[in-house]
């Protein structure tokens, strides 16, 4: 006799798929650009994963180490070449450690398994990636968002917080979280008045910069080389700007030893081979000579928000990733839909990569394009847009 469960799990997991299609936020898996596309969906924004020189060095760096890390990195998948190239990102950046995986959602695990305990109060920005927010329940912290960008709001949740401390309720030194350069909506985070709360309040600093290292500050150090001791941990990238793959850590000293310690994908993963270390140590030589390319990046953005302010269309983003908010996922998809008919690749952001209702076109420019095509893509969005064209972003109201 068959068991009577309650539902099949295909049957459940196709009546899911249906129902998120139906509301507009179907996932399509796209095939990479060919022939002539106009391509707003890389974030190889400084065009180095296209370079034949940097191509040529990746080929020499593969013809003289190991392929594969062998062992977790806790079990002998460290070796002194991942060291020197760790040690070396660490003094590049800033920073006194540095760790290596395989990508940001995998740094993104190691961290809060490895920093968050249960009672910890996390302070995360909520339009923070959701590769973080997935994981923030982790561990039993006590998450505590505030609204995008609102540092208000931030204010008030520390000053509740001091307050509890100072109550003697064993408040923990909260954690708060923000990208520098929010990967949706482009927009920027308010370093000095980040830091300035964080003097008042001594919070343990957590800032993403996986788009704005490579691309943005004095040798593509990012926005918080800028202002010295706003975070304590930095999460970069080397998958976008930098032309390369993997992601990493910036940490405090002795915090390697933490998340080597509990951090799940330092102790469960096999470690990244010998042969991405000896890429990062050829990446961070090159990296100082990338001034024109950031340049001339930061140019190409502001002609295309230029353009697309012409055309009246409201634009989002202060660097090189730009926003076109829309509000229902159906009619965002369905504009991203009308853009690739005419040859242009747009990224259509809806739930949960964005919040309910806030769904977006998000174009991500790049130091090749073409200003005249940047123009005409803008002019094409204008005559695609769906009924008012680019909605105004809807207000975050703080709970």
């Amino acid at each position: 006799m068959p068991v009577p469960w309650l539902s099949r799990l295909n049957e459940e997991l196709f009546r899911r798929l249906a129902l998120e299609q139906r509301a507009g936020l179907g996932r399509e898996t796209l095939a990479p650009p060919s022939g002539d596309v106009l391509d707003f969906l890389s974030n190889d924004c400084l065009g180095l994963a296209d370079d034949a020189g940097w191509r040529r060095e990746l080929a020499r760096c593969a013809a003289r180490h190991a392929p594969s890390g062998r062992a977790s990195w806790v079990a002998g998948g460290c070796t002194s070449l991942d060291r020197e190239a760790a040690a070396a990102c660490a003094a590049y950046f800033g920073a006194a450690e540095c760790l290596f995986f395989a990508s940001g959602y995998q740094a993104q695990l190691a961290a809060l398994t490895g920093l968050v305990t249960p009672g910890q109060p996390l302070l995360p920005d909520r339009r923070m990636h959701a590769s973080a927010a997935r994981f923030l329940g982790l561990g039993g912290a006590r998450v505590l968002p505030y609204a995008h960008a609102d540092l208000a709001h931030l204010e008030r949740r520390l000053r509740r917080l001091a307050a509890e401390a100072e109550a003697g309720e064993g408040v923990r030194q909260p954690i708060v979280m923000s990208e520098s350069l929010f990967s949706m909506d482009g927009s920027l985070l308010d370093l000095e008045g980040w830091q300035r709360l964080r003097q008042t309040y001594g919070f343990w600093g957590w800032l993403d910069e996986a788009h704005s290292l490579g691309a943005l500050g004095p040798g593509g150090r990012g926005l918080a080389a800028q202002r010295p001791g706003s975070a304590d941990l930095v999460l970069g990238s080397f998958g976008k700007a930098l032309g390369y793959w993997g992601a990493f850590l910036l940490l405090p000293r002795g915090i390697s030893a933490c998340l080597a310690q509990w951090a799940s994908p330092l102790i469960h993963s096999t470690a990244l081979p010998p042969v991405h270390a000896a890429g990062v140590l050829a990446l961070l030589e090159r990296l100082p000579a990338l001034e024109e390319r950031r340049q001339e990046l930061a140019d190409k953005a502001a002609h295309f928000r230029a353009c697309l302010a012409e055309c009246g269309l409201a634009a989002q983003g202060g660097a090189h990733i730009v926003a076109l908010p829309v509000g229902e996922a159906a009619a965002c998809a369905a504009w991203a839909e009308r853009l690739r008919g005419e040859g242009i690749r747009v990224l259509a952001a809806r739930y949960p990569t964005v919040p309910q209702g806030q769904a977006l076109l998000r174009c991500t420019v790049r130091a090749g394009h073409r200003r005249e095509e940047l123009a005409r893509a803008a002019r094409i969005m204008a005559r695609t847009a769906p009924p008012g064209g680019a909605e105004a972003e809807r207000p975050v109201v703080p709970q």
